[in-house]
């Protein structure tokens, strides 16, 4: 699937690189939760939350599935025994040490974009709470 994606969506890898960047747990904590807080208490109090326990769940399962990142185990398996390896890219966000999968990027992305997204339809109702504390 990385392969897949590499070579048929060349031209989209700068904002494949932004939405790793941006769905990292780090700006769910510094950024997102913040800003979610100020505009509607009760939606970055679920955010925090939910980035937390995915997080923590994210070390649950990489704990107990232990996978290997696809970029070295491409090299050390005997799968591809009569057919060349797959040339997968690396960049510095996905040169990591450690298991990698299930995907920390991919369940942060999931889990931090669905609470803001469920948001969506109570922001009226936020905003009309933010004008009436004024």
């Amino acid at each position: 699937m990385i392969h897949y994606l590499q070579m048929n969506y060349k031209s989209s890898r700068d904002w494949f690189m932004f939405i790793s960047f941006a769905a990292d747990l780090r700006n769910t904590f510094f950024t997102f939760f913040p800003i979610w807080f100020h505009l509607c208490e009760s939606v970055g109090i679920k955010l925090i939350w939910v980035a937390v326990i995915g997080d923590w769940l994210n070390l649950v399962f990489k704990w107990i599935l232990f996978g290997q990142r696809p970029y070295w185990w491409v090299h050390d398996t005997d799968y591809y025994n009569n057919t060349p390896a797959p040339i997968i890219q690396q960049f510095p966000v996905t040169c990591e040490t450690g298991p990698g999968s299930p995907s920390g990027h991919a369940m942060g992305a999931g889990i931090s974009a669905a609470v803001p997204l469920a948001a969506v339809g109570i922001i009226p109702y936020c905003v009309s709470q933010l004008l009436h504390q004024q």
